[in-house]
């Protein structure tokens, strides 16, 4: 048990000592997504909460591009005034595939899970974007980024 203490110790005083490299981001798409105007359930606990439909729009970029589907906005405002969205909504590609985009975050900057059962963008699948951006007029535009580990 001392052994693994110490081995334990001696592994983290090795890692403190180096700078980590930093992981790159890959420019996946930019988005606009266009939403309906928002079913408001009031002052929460936890902050203001509506139900934002999410209607369409369209993504482009160098690796994929199409129209969003359709999904959802739970989003939460809190007292600061900051909104954390919480939505779910499907991408469809040009070629037909369907992604499915997960996104939580504290805007302006958001983090999104991809899933899809097509075997062109099954990369997708392991990929953690960052999305940065904010409100346009009837929806959101954000710029997302993957982001992959350190080169060795």
């Amino acid at each position: 048990m001392l052994s693994t203490l110490v081995t334990v110790a001696a592994l983290a005083a090795g890692v403190s000592a180096a700078t980590p490299k930093p992981p790159t981001l890959d420019f996946l798409y930019s988005i606009n997504i266009s939403m309906t105007a928002p079913l408001d359930i009031g002052a929460t606990a936890i902050g203001s909460r509506g139900i934002l439909p999410i209607t369409g729009g369209t993504f482009w970029g160098p690796k994929l591009s199409g129209n969003v589907s359709a999904g959802l906005d739970w989003g939460l405002t809190d007292s600061k005034g900051t909104f954390s969205p919480d939505a779910v909504y499907v991408l469809t590609t040009n070629d037909g595939a369907r992604i499915m985009v997960t996104e939580k975050g504290r805007a302006p900057n958001v983090n999104l899970m991809f899933e899809t059962g097509s075997a062109n963008y099954s990369w997708l699948n392991t990929a953690v974007g960052y999305a940065s951006g904010g409100p346009t007029a009837g929806g959101v535009s954000l710029d997302v980024w993957q982001i992959s580990p350190p080169a060795a």
